[in-house]
């Protein structure tokens, strides 16, 4: 441990690199978490900063894992709360999509090499372009599916390479691209072209060198990828050049001599293609991305930068599987599947769930949002390269591990050790790995292909052959030209009203944040037991998924909620319906139960249990005693009343005035009783439109500052890549620390831009003080997330980097960085570049000539060099100038001297020349 002043860096070493998985590690202090570790090039090494002075008499430091935070296995519940489930029987009701076709298919594998394409937001590292394309052989141009795999070991073997990434050459490139062949053949052989895309060396790099953990690297990866064979679709000339051999690699030679690699040798059948197969061959209009774990982040960043793009890609679909979501992206325009599995146990707080919860309202787009929970499926198994017995190199089962004893593979809920298997809910591997086949292909041929036979389970939870006796719950937030929204319960501004025994309050979000929150907490649990309030790695003190919280304490109790005028013809819809759990306040292995009524004009009531139209959905979710503060979860589940019976009942549907929701005894069999309400609306089934239009995007800088002495602050820009054209939001987070003495505060802040506006800056508190350090600057992590009306940009992540000013000790201090008086003009200022002058008549080699550059922060350091030779530096003064002296080279050619000044804290860059004049003999 180190005292950087006011904060102090925790460093643990690791016997081993640590395990690549997609959650994020933490340092625990005495078994409390006590902040993200950021990971050393060697993966040996975690260092965390925290502003707790009481981590200097710590008696334990070990590393744990984000989505675990709260979590034990020690805590107990009562045998009466662990509920045991059975399968669910239902009956098949939609056509199957995991059932081949007739079209006839080719698989086969490209690659350009290790090291063939600039990885974005990681800088200086070089990834592979390497994949497998599944083919129809039929004539024409066929829509095109493209997959993405998670974060999972790149390499198997002996001796990594310390670089991490290439494999070294004793090792197998781990193909994890290969292990979706269950998705992607039943969706060839239905007429569609698949890519399944490998990841490694961001897998490989992520935790270490990438701000976002690799978000954008891997949405940019999934955009190179379609350029590639865009260009390939048109017949033009694709070349790479691959760094780890030095050779310029074509797309001729990048589909042959792939025998040898590790993704033919588990799939003998594929085939050699040429760029002539490719021609002609992907339908470039109607295009879907499947991301598995930090995967499935992974394709909403490539949604959200392509609509950042001045001519996007036709990208109709996106489905995020088993997802992290550490950067809370909101999707505009993009009908979006959600799938979660409630065993997982690698993002064991299913953090996903905020990706849907976060755009539904965010836009007013006009497509489909669906979660999908499985309830016995765990993260790993959706891919058969990371399942055991299914591939030979590090694959494990990531909720039960490796050990048989341990509390996990014993779990009654979801281990699978012979001790569990009576009350277990685990899917076995394979019937997961199909239930996975059975969804994905279903979800791109409706929305990819317009197939609407296939929507159904995304819209109404309808079965498949596959699905049907399986415990697959959804849960749909249709379209806004298929809803009118009653109430969302996303403001304390509600309609709703409580009446008789009642309370409602408008919550959001898990107990505990940082930073003040606007609305009261939703729950007291631990973070991976409530998917919809979980904290996110770069915007934990985010406002999460508000909900309205109704509590009672007989049957007289409950909300009504007004129709307005305009929405009272509910005709053109086919079920009233809303989200709703039981609240944590109800026992384990009980529930409560809300009584639906709807009232005409005439005064005349219908009512039904919502008990009746989901048995499942007040009832607390499966808990168990081994994981009491992992699973038991809470995730609000989908009640539908269809208004085809209200009609029946003698209701004039198209003149509905209100909606009550009382509370009633539940299978707990009390009269009290408590749950949480979201999103009452009239809807009907649909898809929606996906629309492809580029969309205002917002960025920051990272941001230099003086430490200075005692209390000040900061003050980081927030961007508008065009003037905004409706009111718009977004969240910023700087994550410091809330202690007074932190060199950098902790905040998450709600940005409002009114039309017209382009940028905004936000004050950070810092703290400094008058004592040297063993660290030249400390850095703390920007965000701006959960954004309505823009979407993220490819600079949506910086840092505040403090320089220690009071001298470094056993080092240099860093060249001066000054201060910003106005971070959006610097801003603007940054983007058109600073100025440099250089006197007009040509100077000879070998003399000096004075070169004054302009536009800078006053006080910062301004450093010239030509080319990679750095020429000298100067501080700017009080006008933002600096002026430096230097000597043009002996041999340096007549005519035009390159020179470039940057700005240590404002990072403007300037540009100018020198004029050379020519001397006989020197030049």
């Amino acid at each position: 441990m180190t005292d950087l002043g006011s904060v102090y860096e925790i460093e643990l070493e690791l016997d081993e690199p640590l395990e690549i998985k997609s959650d994020a590690p933490t340092i625990e202090v005495d078994g409390v978490a006590v902040g993200f570790a950021t990971e050393s090039e060697s993966g040996t090494t975690l260092t965390a900063l925290t502003s707790d002075p009481a981590v200097a008499d710590a008696t334990t430091v070990e590393q744990g894992w984000f989505a675990e935070a709260g979590t034990t296995d020690e805590a107990a519940v009562p045998e009466s709360a662990i509920v045991e489930t059975e399968a669910v029987s239902e009956v098949e009701t939609a056509p199957d999509a995991a059932v081949h076709g007739a079209y006839a298919y080719t698989k086969s594998i490209y690659r350009f090499g290790d090291q063939a394409i600039d990885l974005a937001g990681i800088g200086g590292i070089r990834g592979e372009v390497e994949g497998k394309i599944y083919l129809p052989t039929t004539g024409g141009p066929r829509p095109l599916v493209v997959l993405l795999h998670g974060r999972h070991s790149s390499c198997a073997g002996t001796p990594a390479n310390p670089l991490r990434w290439p494999c070294s050459p004793t090792q197998v490139s781990i193909p994890s691209y290969a292990g979706y062949d269950g998705t992607a053949e039943a969706l060839a052989s239905n007429g569609y072209a698949v890519i399944s895309i490998s990841a490694n060396a961001i897998n490989s790099n992520d935790n270490q060198l990438a701000l976002d953990y690799g978000a954008r690297a891997r949405g940019q990866l999934i955009l190179d990828t379609l350029s590639l064979f865009q260009k390939a679709n048109k017949g033009e000339p694709v070349v790479l050049h691959d760094a780890a051999t030095g050779q310029d690699v074509t797309l001729a030679d990048a589909l042959t001599g792939n025998g040898g690699t590790e993704a033919a040798r588990i799939d003998p059948s594929v085939v050699e293609l040429t760029p002539a197969d490719l021609k002609g061959r992907f339908d470039f209009s109607r295009i879907g991305l499947m991301g598995h774990s930090r995967g499935g982040e992974g394709v909403t960043s490539a949604a959200t930068l392509n609509q950042g793009l001045a001519k996007p890609f036709d990208i109709v679909s996106i489905l995020p599987l088993a997802p992290v979501d550490f950067g809370r992206m909101t999707v505009p325009n993009v009908p979006t599947l959600v799938v979660l599995p409630y065993c997982d146990g690698d993002v064991s707080n299913q953090q996903g769930q905020h990706m849907n919860d976060d755009s539904r309202h965010a836009f007013g787009d006009d497509v489909l949002r669906s979660d999908v929970w499985v309830m016995g499926a765990n993260h790993n198994f959706f891919n058969t390269v990371w399942t055991p017995g299914r591939y030979e190199f590090n694959v494990s089962d990531d909720w039960s591990g490796t050990n048989p004893n341990s509390a996990r593979a014993n779990d009654e809920v979801c281990g699978t050790s012979p001790s569990a298997s009576a009350t277990s809910i685990r899917l076995s591997p394979e019937k997961q790995y199909d239930v996975g086949t059975s969804l994905m292909a279903g979800w791109f041929r409706a929305t990819v292909g317009g197939e609407t036979q296939f929507l159904d389970p995304f819209t109404t939870g309808a079965k498949t052959a596959t699905t049907a006796d399986i415990d697959v719950r959804t849960v749909a937030t249709q379209p806004s030209s298929a809803r009118a929204d009653l109430e969302t319960f996303e403001s304390p501004a509600t309609t709703a009203r409580a009446f008789g025994s009642a309370s409602l309050t408008v919550c959001a979000s898990l107990d505990g944040r940082a930073v003040p929150q606007e609305l009261p907490a939703c729950s007291t649990l631990a973070s991976a037991q409530v998917p919809h309030w979980t904290t996110v790695r770069f915007a934990g003190d985010v406002v999460a998924t508000p909900v309205g919280r109704l509590s009672w304490s007989d049957a007289t109790g409950g909300i009504t909620v007004p129709v307005p005028a305009k929405l009272r013809n509910a005709s053109a819809y086919t079920a009233l319906t809303f989200r709703t759990a039981a609240d944590e306040t109800v026992p384990y292995g009980g529930g409560t139960d809300l009584v639906i009524t709807v009232v005409d004009g005439k005064g005349k009531t219908f009512s039904a249990a919502a008990s009746e139209l989901n048995p499942g959905a007040l009832v607390r979710l499966p808990q168990s005693a081994q994981n009491p503060t992992t699973l038991g979860k809470i995730v609000l589940q989908k009640v539908s009343l269809p208004l085809s019976e209200v009609a029946a009942a003698g209701l004039k549907v198209n003149d509905l005035r209100e909606v009550r929701l009382t509370g009633a005894p539940g299978i707990s069999g009390t009269p009290d009783g408590a749950a949480y309400v979201s999103d009452l609306a009239f809807d009907r089934p649909a898809l929606g439109k996906a629309t492809t239009k580029p969309v205002i995007s917002v960025d920051t800088a990272t941001t230099y500052v003086e430490e200075r002495s005692g209390a000040g602050e900061v003050r980081v820009p927030v961007v508008l890549s065009a003037p905004a054209k409706t009111a718009s939001e977004v969240y910023v987070s700087v994550m410091g620390s809330a202690a007074a003495t932190s060199k950098v505060g902790i905040i998450a802040t709600k940005v409002t831009f009114a039309k017209g506006e382009v940028c905004k800056s936000v004050p950070v508190p810092t703290f400094g003080d008058d004592v040297a350090s063993t660290a030249a600057s400390t850095a703390f992590t920007i965000s701006v997330t959960n954004t309505r009306g823009v979407v993220m940009g490819d600079e949506a992540f910086g840092q505040v980097v403090v320089r220690e000013d009071d001298g470094v000790i056993d080092g240099e201090e860093l060249p001066a960085v000054g201060v910003a008086a106005d971070p959006c003009a610097e801003a603007n200022t940054r983007a058109k570049g600073g100025k440099i002058a250089t006197p007009n008549p040509p100077t000879p080699p070998g003399e000096h000539v004075s070169v004054t550059a302009s536009g800078f922060r006053p006080g910062e350091s301004v450093a010239l060099a030509a080319g990679d030779t750095a020429l000298g530096a100067q501080i700017a003064d009080a006008k933002g100038s600096a002026t430096l002296d230097i000597v043009i080279p002996d041999g340096t050619p007549h005519g035009s001297f390159a020179v470039t000044a940057t700005g240590a804290g404002s990072s403007i860059v300037a540009t100018g020349a020198v004029k050379v004049k020519k001397v006989p003999g020197k030049n």
